[in-house]
């Protein structure tokens, strides 16, 4: 059976000596909820390759230790033999991505590819490692239950329509950007008819009021929308 996390306990090492990708890299995987930790050569991947590490992106091409040897020898560790490795090497021939999978990689990905591509193929090599997404979200007193489409504050069930839950899971989900009215109605409400930018402010409001005083961290930005922010801090 599948276990659940959450992806700020997913332990992410990014091992690339050219430190813009490295950074590319890391970067949208800490947007994804992920800590990551980088390494610019053989040696301090290996150093830093240790049992509290879920997952390696690794290129090849690195100063002392290439990325096949790397991964032969963490392969070789019983403390790192099971770490999920992705290759991410700027060699595209055919015979470099078999040796970098009989070497032990779990994926071979070839630059250039886009950081989302990326994103993609660690959650999926996360899954068939056997560990899925939690599908709760925490938020200080508050938890959202997304496969089962409700939420409850300090243990009491907050009783929202459907619509009120996607338009928070969608607030919590991407804290503190601002979204204006127009981009909130097409992404929770889509191709509904008759449905006016008013729509957003009746649901915010009624969303507010079940909320209670925890409705402080849903906040009006003049002249755009609204936002989430999970810190207390005043209306700005």
């Amino acid at each position: 059976m599948a276990s659940t996390y959450d992806p700020a306990d997913i332990n992410i090492l990014v091992v690339d000596d050219e430190e813009d990708v490295a950074e590319i890299v890391s970067h949208f995987l800490k947007q994804e909820g992920f800590t990551v930790h980088k390494a610019h050569d053989g040696e301090e991947a290996l150093s830093k390759a240790n049992p509290d590490i879920d997952l390696i992106v690794l290129d090849i091409m690195l100063p002392g230790l290439d990325g096949y040897e790397v991964c032969r020898r963490l392969r070789s560790r019983v403390e790192t033999e099971t770490i999920p490795i992705i290759f991410l090497s700027a060699k595209t021939e055919e015979e470099d991505q078999v040796r970098g999978l009989m070497a032990g990689g779990d994926a071979y990905l070839t630059k250039p590819v886009s950081p989302q591509v990326i994103v993609a193929h660690v959650k999926a090599v996360l899954r068939r490692a056997g560990i899925e997404e939690s599908r709760t979200l925490q938020v200080q007193n508050l938890t959202i239950y997304e496969d089962e489409y409700r939420a409850s504050l300090e243990g009491k069930d907050l009783g929202l329509t459907l619509t009120e839950f996607e338009l928070l899971r969608y607030l919590v989900r991407h804290p503190r950007k601002a979204f204006t009215r127009q981009q909130l109605l097409e992404t929770i409400w889509k191709d509904a008819m008759m449905v006016t930018e008013r729509t957003v402010d009746a649901h915010i409001k009624n969303l507010r009021e079940k909320l209670g005083d925890f409705a402080r961290h849903i906040q009006t930005v003049r002249g755009v929308g609204y936002r989430f922010v999970e810190e207390d801090s005043a209306q700005e």
